[in-house]
């Protein structure tokens, strides 16, 4: 649910709710052949003369040398070939660029990495060696529920040679509810933690299989947020803040009473146990939020207080902006400054459709408002209303 567009009609009669904005991701694009780094000087292809044995599959890489002596890994770049495909075919497909396959055949071929206008080659050689034994790696880890694992098998033939063949295994795990491992293009022996617990994972080629154990433990904290973020009060008030924790498994909870709070100056305002903050001197602080080897940091500004006021009034939204009904709408945030959306104070007013703003000294103030729900998340900022305090 995206912050900035959480609420439609917020604020009917004081304020208009923004139309929400949306980003839109730029597509991904290759290093460009001339650049501040000079234009492209040559190509590097390795591994260098290589050897795999029948049925297996090399990864290749492409290092570009720019006319400033710096280099990038233009494997995703270039256009790759293999001189004889009946031996070796070699991929140009996104996710398994510069990915050979070996055919059952024996024999050499070249491989050759072309981008504009500079090329090289190396060979490549396919051998009668058969599998003898195989190696997954790394060996019984442990990671947390949402997290992933990358496993690597590396095969040992009858030649005496070792080759990664994490490309070339069929890969399984014995518990896929609680750990699900994958046999897709680019995604070779990555494992997903679904639940507590154990698995068996496996690698399996050509009649040759290992194991490991995955184990895995409860989610772990990833980050936290705190909010509201950098907010405004006058001397004498105080400001509640809340923290909501982002797990390894992708879930949100509101960690607030679970966190370690704490006010870098506690002349400006102090902190208690559950997050509110009170002010006692104009000037700034550092609120932080710790739980475990996670934290989070806002700033809390503190301003003189006044004895004007202003009193403003809306009518609560019915519904989301996908048109649903609106359910978890907990409350308001008026927030107001001296210049256009430039806020310097905010009020977390509850869940109340009337607020008079207090302490205000004289002057022009800009007011806007925001709406939150039981999560916490805010809607984005409404227009403006302008008013003045003689």
């Amino acid at each position: 649910m995206e912050i900035n567009t959480y609420i439609k009609r917020a604020f009917y009669v004081l304020i208009i709710v923004p139309i929400a904005i949306m980003l839109l991701g730029c597509g991904a694009q290759g290093p460009s052949q001339t650049s501040s780094r000079g234009s492209l000087v040559s190509i590097s292809v390795t591994p260098a003369n290589s050897s795999i044995a029948a049925n297996t599959k090399q990864q290749f890489i492409a290092t570009g040398t720019y006319a400033n002596r710096s280099t990038e890994n233009i494997t995703h770049s270039v256009s790759w070939s293999s001189s004889n495909t009946g031996i070796v075919t070699i991929s140009n497909a996104s996710a398994t660029k510069g990915l050979a396959t070996a055919s059952s055949a024996t024999g050499s071929t070249t491989i050759v990495a072309s981008y504009g206008g500079k090329s090289d080659s190396t060979h490549l050689s396919v051998t009668t060696a058969t599998i003898s034994s195989i190696e997954v790696t790394p060996d019984n880890p442990s990671i947390a529920k949402g997290a992933t694992q990358q496993f690597t098998a590396t095969g040992t033939f009858s030649d005496g040679t070792t080759q990664d063949i994490t490309t070339s295994v069929t890969w399984g795990s014995m518990n896929p509810s609680v750990a699900t491992i994958s046999n897709d293009d680019g995604l070779f022996g990555l494992t997903t933690a679904v639940a507590v617990g154990t698995s068996s994972i496996t690698a399996s080629f050509r009649g040759c299989t290992d194991s490991t154990i995955l184990t895995v433990t409860p989610a772990v904290l990833l980050s936290i947020l705190v909010s509201p973020a950098s907010p405004s009060i006058e001397t004498g008030t105080t400001r509640q803040f809340i923290a909501i924790g982002t797990y390894s498994d992708n879930t949100m909870a509101d960690i607030t009473a679970s966190v370690t709070w704490g006010s870098s100056n506690t002349s400006v305002a102090g902190i208690s146990s559950n997050g509110l903050a009170t002010s006692v001197s104009a000037g700034s602080t550092t609120i932080q939020a710790v739980l475990g080897n996670v934290s989070m940091n806002t700033t809390l500004i503190v301003t003189n207080a006044g004895h004007g006021t202003v009193t403003i009034t809306w009518t609560p939204p019915t519904a989301n902006t996908d048109e649903t009904l609106l359910t978890d709408l907990s409350g308001y945030i008026v927030y107001y400054g001296t210049a256009s959306r430039n806020y310097t104070a905010a009020y977390d007013v509850g869940n109340i459709t009337s607020y008079t703003i207090p302490h205000l000294l004289p002057g022009t103030y800009y007011i806007s408002a925001k709406a939150y729900n039981t999560s916490g998340v805010e809607s984005d900022f409404s227009n403006e209303i302008v008013r003045t305090v003689q």
